[in-house]
């Protein structure tokens, strides 16, 4: 095992697809925050899924001499601009065993991948490697999404800042707090469900 104290093992799981530009992306958004990152991208082979070509399944053999072409692209036009080293894995064999596999050879410290985010049987068939990787992963595990807050609007409940608060921080004074609110002792923002004790009079 190598000393993880002076590395930090990002693995980006590659699917030719929309799904891979995600995952890439987001590897290399995070290898681009951390100078001692080593990126890795690895893509999956496997046989029951290889595409058809005039009636006959492509082999294994042609994908693997293609992959490591199309691999350079994706990462290329995900990397671009930046400095980043990627180091390429290409293997065949089932998609989420070769990602935890390979995570395990590595010493990952995060697997990033993505998910076509298909619902009834597309999703077994297409979410089962996400859905496997996340219950299996020795490992963080980062789930590259597209973005998009439509379903979940922003929130109307939100307390809204303290007028005076915001005067105060705009006064010379150089202060946080308003008056009312500068008292440690005092706890003015009360949310729902309340995070304030209820309280009881008792009778003597």
């Amino acid at each position: 095992m190598t000393d993880s104290s002076h590395r930090y093992v990002l693995l980006a799981a590659l699917q030719f697809d929309e799904t891979g530009i995600r995952a890439l992306g987001e590897a290399c958004r995070i290898a681009q925050r951390d100078s001692i990152a080593e990126l890795h991208v690895v893509h999956a082979i496997a046989a029951s899924l290889l595409p058809e070509h005039d009636g006959e399944s492509t082999s294994i053999a042609a994908q693997l001499e293609r992959a490591p072409i199309k691999l350079r692209e994706y990462v290329d036009r995900a990397c671009a601009g930046t400095t980043i080293k990627v180091v390429a894995h290409v293997r065949a064999g089932t998609p989420a065993q070769i990602i935890l596999q390979t995570a395990a050879d590595l010493d990952a410290d995060m697997i990033v991948l993505g998910t076509h985010q298909r619902r009834g049987v597309e999703k077994l068939l297409l979410g089962s490697v996400a859905e496997r990787v996340l219950r299996e992963a020795p490992c963080p595990v980062l789930i590259a999404a597209p973005k998009s807050f439509h379903a979940a609007p922003a929130s109307s409940s939100i307390e809204p800042p303290c007028p005076d608060c915001v005067e105060a921080r705009n006064s010379p004074q150089d202060v946080a707090w308003c008056e009312r609110h500068s008292h440690g002792r005092l706890r003015p923002h009360v949310y729902m469900p309340s995070d304030r004790p209820s309280t009881s009079v008792l009778g003597t």
